[in-house]
């Protein structure tokens, strides 16, 4: 059951990472929310399955809270130029957010 739970927040996880985590940790409340959803609907069906779900799910919620108070995120935002059309969206980076 933990074994199941925690393969398969790995295995998020390393999707996770392919997308650029700089950028996912921007949205990590979303993505904790879809992810531990996700893993819900996987391994539905017996009391091991949910909690294997929820194991994998706490690991993806730390591992992405950890990360948010630690590295640089980049966020996507609408900056000012001096040519037309005067704005342009750009991830700009953001520092990380103190840990406690």
């Amino acid at each position: 059951m933990i074994t199941a739970g925690i393969l398969s927040a790995l295995g998020l996880l390393f999707l996770i990472f392919k997308f650029g985590i700089r950028k996912v940790i921007t949205y990590d409340i979303p993505i904790d929310i879809a992810v531990t959803g996700f893993l819900m609907y996987a391994l539905a069906g017996t009391y091991a399955g949910m909690m294997a779900a929820i194991v994998g799910g706490l690991i993806v919620s730390i591992v992405l809270f950890l990360l948010k108070k630690t590295i640089h995120s980049e966020q996507f935002k609408l900056v000012k130029t001096k040519a037309f059309p005067y704005r342009k969206g750009m991830w700009v980076l953001v520092p990380p957010e103190r840990l406690l």
